[in-house]
Formats: structure tokens, C-alpha cells, sequence
């Protein structure tokens, strides 16, 4: 092996262990500040689900009380409904009574009106007349019979009358008090719907907030994990290094070697370039933003070795491949990775799927380019677009 191989071999170790520098310079700091985001959320969502847990247990108590409270309108309804008919009945009966009453009255009038026209002055009748004074007496008594049945069915009407009379008007109370009922029952069955309806509102919205600190939770745990894990010391890197070593002796090119020549990791519109400002303060992008669609291939721009396959905040679903040299490239905003750390890649290798969107709202792959450790312009490495 010639001393340029040595020199080159000494470069990637150097590089591997700056990587790990990189990565762990703000270790601490950002870890504390995970936790104590970590510990935040995870009091507010207990709360949250505190407060859920007895919201449903309000609206179960409020259905219970709805359901009661419909059965109860519901019945009351029908025997409204019951006694309105029962109510047209008696009143139908009334009337009828009355008039039957009205007409036994003036026929028993014109009875009595008859029989006193008939039977005035009925002894010097008896004595001046050759008439039977036994047949008269007859007659006298056949009317009187009359007269009794009929006073007798007159006061059988009347209180007939007066009973149907008493019937109608207790029903009729009857029917204003379930009226009265109803109406009430009616009232608290829609202030209880109110009350529901907010209580339902606010679990909608506790629901939302809920699934909005649980997914930002997880997103926390994540990073914690790989803040305690991403690019430990160095000596976890021997196998590492020592596989890395046995590749660059067996193949290895000199990756300075590839300015202008790199393959761009998907095709698509320049939407953001390296050293512009991001209008964000004086920020300007350390990469360049590709748009994309969602669901595009994203392929390695240079061979290499994947040196981190995850989540990471700001770069979401990122891809990092070390091609020596201590340079590397990164590969943000995607939707899928299809690579993990450790795997060696080869250049237009497939390596993830483009996302929906990425950093500030742009829809496109991030891809950015360091030498160790610090960011270079990768429109300077990328093959010239005719």
C-alpha cells in the first residue's frame, strides 16, 4: 500500500472521529432540553387525559339522562295524544247528552202543558159531562205514570250529565298538567342537548390536543433515544472503520476526485439554493431543495456508507451516507427510507421515497453536502444540467 492509500486511510478515521465531534458537541444541552420538553408534555397529557376520561363519563351520565328524558317526553306525548282523544269523545258525549237532556225537558214541558189544557177545570167536567168518571181517573193516572218516568229519566240524564260533566273536567286538568310537564321536561331536555353538545365540542377538541402532544411525544422520545445513541465514541467504531478501511483498499476513489460528477438524487425544479436566505432572521441554506413529488425516488449521489437512517428534527425522515474523504451527504424530507446505518450504497442506488413536505413549508427533497464537518455548496458537486 503506497503512503497516499495511508494518507487517505488516516483522512477517513479523521473524518469518523470529527463526525462523532459534529454530532455530540451540543450533546448535553440538548438532551436536558428534550427531557424537560419530554417531562412537560408528558404532564399535560395526563391532564388532558384526565379531563377526557371524566368528560366521558359526563356524557355517559348525560345520555343515560337524554334517554331517560326522551322515554319520558315520548310517553307523555302519547298520552296527550290519548286524552285529546278521550277529551273529543266526552266532549262529543256532552253535547249529545245535553241536547237528548234539552229534548226530554221540552217534550215532558209539552206534556204537562197538554195534560193541564186538557184536564183544567176537570171536576165540573166530571159533573157537567156524561163522561166515565172512572176513565177519567184512568187517564189522570196514565199521565202521571208518564210524568214520573220521565222526571225520573230527566234526573237519571242530569246526573249522567253531571258525572260526563265531572269526567271531562278532571281529564281536562289531567291534560293541563301533562301539557305543563312536557313543556318543562321538553325544556330540560333541550338545555341537557346544550350541554352535551359542548361537552362533545370540547372532547373533539381535547381529542385533537391529545393526538397533537402524543405525536409530538414520540417525536421527543425519538430524539432523545438518538441523542443519547447518534455517533457515539469512537472506539464503538472500529468494526466501522475497519470495514470502511477493507473497502477503500479494495475500491476506493478519491472523492475530490468527483467535483461536477456527482448524480443528482432525484430530478425535479430547483426550489431553494445553497447560501441564499431563508427569510428567517440572516439564516440561509446550508442545501439545496429539490421539489418533488410525493412518492419520487431518491438515489445515493456518490457511493458510500450509511451512517444514519431516521427521524431527526428539522431534516425529518433523514438519510446520511459517509463517502470518506470526510465528505458526506445528507438526504431530508423523505416519506420512506429503504437503507440502514451500516449498509454500504452505490451511486444511483436507491435509497428512500421523497415526502409531502419539507423544511419551512417546501415541498421537495432536502439535500446538503458537508467536508468536515461544515456545509459546502453541492451545486458545485452535482453533474451540470443541460
Amino acid at each position: 500500500m503506497n503512503a497516499s492509500m495511508l494518507v487517505r486511510l488516516s483522512l477517513i478515521n479523521l473524518f469518523l472521529c470529527s463526525l462523532s465531534s459534529w454530532a455530540m458537541a451540543d450533546y448535553s444541552q440538548q438532551l436536558n432540553s428534550v427531557k424537560t420538553e419530554i417531562k412537560f408534555l408528558d404532564e399535560g397529557l395526563s391532564k388532558s387525559k384526565d379531563s377526557k376520561e371524566t368528560l366521558y363519563k359526563q356524557l355517559k351520565q348525560q345520555s343515560y339522562t337524554i334517554s331517560q328524558l326522551n322515554n319520558l317526553v315520548f310517553n307523555l306525548k302519547k298520552q296527550l295524544q290519548q286524552g285529546a282523544r278521550k277529551l273529543a269523545i266526552l266532549s262529543e258525549m256532552k253535547f249529545e247528552q245535553q241536547n237528548f237532556h234539552k229534548q226530554q225537558i221540552d217534550v215532558l214541558l209539552s206534556q204537562v202543558r197538554a195534560a193541564y189544557i186538557k184536564f183544567q177545570n176537570s171536576d165540573i167536567k166530571i159533573l157537567l159531562n156524561k163522561n166515565n168518571p172512572a176513565e177519567l181517573a184512568r187517564i189522570m193516572t196514565y199521565y202521571r205514570y208518564i210524568h214520573q218516568a220521565r222526571k225520573r229519566r230527566l234526573v237519571e240524564l242530569k246526573d249522567s250529565l253531571k258525572i260526563l260533566t265531572q269526567e271531562y273536567n278532571s281529564l281536562f286538568a289531567v291534560q293541563k298538567y301533562r301539557q305543563q310537564l312536557h313543556r318543562q321536561e321538553q325544556k330540560k331536555q333541550q338545555i341537557l342537548l346544550s350541554k352535551t353538545r359542548r361537552s362533545q365540542d370540547t372532547l373533539i377538541l381535547l381529542e385533537k390536543e391529545i393526538l397533537a402532544k402524543d405525536s409530538e411525544l414520540k417525536l421527543l422520545k425519538i430524539e432523545k433515544r438518538y441523542l443519547h445513541g447518534l455517533l457515539p465514541p469512537i472506539n464503538k467504531f472500529v468494526p466501522k472503520i475497519e470495514n470502511l478501511r477493507q473497502r477503500i483498499i479494495s475500491e476506493y476513489k478519491p472523492f475530490h476526485t468527483r467535483l461536477g460528477l456527482l448524480t443528482w438524487p432525484v430530478k425535479g425544479e430547483l426550489l431553494a439554493r445553497y447560501g441564499k436566505n431563508r427569510n428567517i432572521g440572516k439564516l440561509t441554506w446550508q442545501g439545496i431543495i429539490i421539489a418533488t413529488s410525493t412518492g419520487d425516488n431518491i438515489v445515493a449521489s456518490a457511493p458510500g456508507r450509511v451512517v444514519f437512517a431516521n427521524w431527526l428534527k428539522g431534516f425529518g425522515l433523514l438519510i446520511i451516507v459517509d463517502h470518506g474523504d470526510q465528505y458526506m451527504t445528507l438526504y431530508g424530507n423523505n416519506k420512506t427510507l429503504f437503507k440502514e446505518v451500516g449498509e454500504d450504497v452505490s451511486t444511483d442506488e436507491l435509497i428512500a421515497q421523497s415526502g409531502i413536505r419539507g423544511m419551512h413549508e417546501y415541498s421537495g427533497l432536502y439535500f446538503e453536502m458537508r467536508h468536515k464537518g461544515k456545509p459546502i455548496n453541492p451545486l458545485k458537486w452535482l453533474k451540470k444540467i443541460s
